[in-house]
C-alpha cells in the first residue's frame, strides 16, 4: 500500500517555500493510498519524469504520477529481472538510483547482483556481478558507481563496464571495525571526490582517488543512509537522532526523529528545499531548513 501525501507540503500557495507557519495548516494524512501488490512487500521506491517506480521482489513497476495534482495514477510499465538460477524468491529490489543524464535505472537486488534497466525501452542492459552477499544501497556520480552490500565491501564501478575497478572493505580497518555490529555496509553516497559508507562498521569518508580514510564519524549505532548536502555529510540509522557532520566529522546539527530507527531519506534542493525521514514509524519527519523538523506526517490510519 502506498501513500501519498508529500506535494502537499513542498510549496506555499504564491509558489515559493512553504514557511513552518504555513506547513501548520496543510494536511498531515495520507491524501491518496494506492494498492500495489499483495505478493510481496514494496522495497523501495523512487521517482523519474511522470512515473513512480516501486521496487518488488524480482520486478519493477512504474506507476503514473501527476506532479501537479499530487496523485498517483494506474500502474503503467513492468520491468522483469532476471530470475536467480538457485531461486527466484532472493531478487527483491532493495535500493534504486536513477542515473536522469540516460535515462537509466541501476537496481541493487538481493541476488547480489546490480542491474541497469533502460528507462526508454523497459529492458535490462547490463547485469554488474561481483558482490557475495545482497546489495543494500546504490549510488553514483559522472559514470562512476558504488554498491554497499551485506558481504561488508564497498564496489566502485565504471557503468560501461562490467567488472568493478576498485574495493572498499571497511571492517578490515581497525579504527572503523564494531564486533558487535558484524561488517555489513548498509549505506553509500558518493561525489566526484568523496565517498561515505556505513553499516555495521563505523560511518566513514573516504577519498576516491586515493581510497584513503580521511574521517570517521561519531554516529552512535548501526548506519541505514547517508548522503551529502551544502557542503554537509548526513547520516541516519539505528537512533533516534538524524545527524548532519562536516568534512572534518564534527556534528552540525542533529534532528529528533519520530521512530527508533531511520531507513529512508528523501532529499531535494530545488525548486524547493525539502528533506524527509522515515524508519520505524508511522510517521514521516519532515524539514525545510535540513537542521530543524518543521512538521510530521502520519502515513496510516488505524482502521475503525
Amino acid at each position: 500500500m502506498l501513500a501519498c501525501s508529500v506535494e502537499r507540503i513542498t510549496a506555499s500557495s504564491n509558489g515559493t517555500e512553504a514557511t513552518p507557519m504555513e506547513l501548520d495548516k496543510l494536511p498531515t494524512m495520507p491524501v491518496q493510498t494506492l494498492p500495489v501488490t499483495d505478493r510481496c512487500p514494496i522495497y523501495s521506491l523512487a521517482f523519474h519524469k511522470d512515473f513512480l517506480i516501486v521496487g518488488l521482489n524480482g520486478e519493477i513497476c512504474g506507476f503514473q504520477w501527476s506532479s501537479k495534482s499530487g496523485s498517483i495514477g494506474k500502474k503503467a510499465w513492468t520491468v522483469k529481472l532476471p530470475a536467480p538460477p538457485e531461486s527466484a524468491d532472493m531478487s527483491e529490489v532493495n535500493y534504486m538510483w536513477l542515473s536522469s543524464g540516460d535515462d537509466r535505472l541501476y537496481a541493487g537486488c538481493g541476488d547480489n547482483v546490480l542491474y541497469a534497466v533502460s528507462l526508454e525501452d523497459g529492458k535490462v542492459c547490463r547485469e554488474f556481478h561481483g558482490h557475495t552477499d545482497y546489495i543494500h544501497c546504490v549510488s553514483g556520480c559522472s559514470n562512476k558507481l558504488a554498491t554497499a552490500s551485506e558481504d561488508g565491501s564497498i564496489l566502485l564501478w565504471d557503468c560501461r563496464q562490467k567488472n568493478s575497478y576498485a574495493k572498499i572493505e571497511p571492517h578490515k580497518k581497525t579504527a572503523l571495525q564494531r564486533s558487535e555490529f558484524g561488517r555489513w555496509q548498509g549505506t553509500v553516497a558518493m561525489t566526484e571526490d568523496w565517498l561515505v559508507c556505513g553499516g555495521g562498521p563505523r560511518f566513514s569518508l573516504w577519498h576516491l582517488r586515493s581510497l584513503d580514510c580521511t574521517a570517521d564519524f561519531d554516529f552512535p549505532d548501526r548506519v541505514h543512509v547517508s548522503g551529502f548536502v551544502d557542503d554537509l555529510i548526513y547520516a541516519g540509522g539505528d537512533c533516534r537522532k538524524f545527524y548532519q557532520y562536516n568534512f572534518n566529522g564534527d556534528v552540525t546539527a542533529e534532528i529528533p526523529t519520530s521512530g527508533s530507527s531511520v531507513y529512508s531519506v528523501a532529499l531535494q534542493t530545488e525548486p524547493y528545499r525539502f528533506l524527509s525521514i522515515a524508519g520505524a514509524s508511522a510517521q514521516v519527519d519532515v524539514c525545510t531548513n535540513f537542521s530543524y523538523r518543521d512538521i510530521i506526517l502520519n502515513t496510516y490510519v488505524k482502521p475503525r
